[in-house]
């Protein structure tokens, strides 16, 4: 299937994936859960969806970001230096995108998930005894998340949520919004590489940016008004559905 790109029906549909996909990203992660695989269907071409979906979600991981910041709960001391190694692997990810095979991740991410999830729903508060070892692999592993954010994506924000409460010892709306920023860089990232390469379609994405402020604005307002008890039961939902997604692959929606 061919898509048509000036017709107003395609505009439509992804404008309004694109507004749920921000504001459920903005809480937990998963956005591209729903906008990648409807860009698909309607007929792109996937390097092309990867790029798109790239420079529109920069948009909504920086709304989240600034609302997370204005709202106090951006505590890193050090985010600069996360930013950049977010940034650097996620630009070598991208590079080796059409390089690597996904065959191993397929198999790995979403067990990955689900414990993602177990740990949520059986740790509310993060209390666990961390070695120095665990310490010092902090930015190796923020490196190799955001390498994984640009070669393959799924699941990128519960990665980085998990690293933040278990190594960092931070609660899970500090977690969340350090994860907002982080993946900001990620995405803009991957964005560069994709339009380099003549990959990103700007006003498609231009149009579904607008849809993915308003998403993400609404969802951080709602993490932050509502707190752990509502980002935390959201985290555990995305992750079993993003692992059902990547196990059952064109049996799941």
């Amino acid at each position: 299937m061919n898509l048509i790109y000036d017709d107003v029906t395609v505009y439509i549909i992804l404008f309004s994936v694109a507004l749920l996909a921000s504001a459920v990203d903005a809480v937990a992660g998963g956005g591209g859960l729903l906008v990648v695989p409807t860009m698909l269907l309607l007929g792109m071409n996937p390097l092309v969806t990867l790029g798109t979906n790239k420079l529109q979600s920069c948009f909504g991981t920086a709304t989240s970001s600034y609302n997370y910041f204005k709202n106090g709960l951006l505590k890193e001391n050090n985010i600069l230096k996360l930013i950049l190694i977010s940034f650097i692997g996620s630009l070598f990810g991208t590079l080796l995108v059409s390089r690597l095979s996904n065959e191993f991740l397929n198999n790995l991410i979403p067990i990955l998930l689900i414990g993602a999830a177990i740990f949520l729903i059986v740790n509310k508060r993060s209390n666990l005894n961390i070695s120095k070892s665990l310490i010092l692999a902090f930015s190796p592993l923020i490196l190799i998340i955001g390498f994984y954010d640009g070669f393959f994506g799924p699941g990128t924000g519960t990665f980085f949520v998990l690293t933040f409460l278990i190594v960092k010892q931070r609660n899970l709306m500090e977690a969340t919004a350090a994860t907002k920023v982080l993946n900001f860089a990620s995405n803009f990232a991957s964005f560069l590489v994709f339009y380099f390469k003549g990959f990103v379609m700007i006003e498609l994405a231009l149009v579904m940016a607008v849809a993915q402020i308003i998403g993400a604005y609404v969802g951080s307002k709602l993490a932050i008004s509502n707190g752990e008890k509502f980002v935390r039961p959201v985290i555990v939902f995305i992750s079993i559905i993003l692992s059902l997604r990547i196990l059952l692959g064109d049996m799941f929606i």
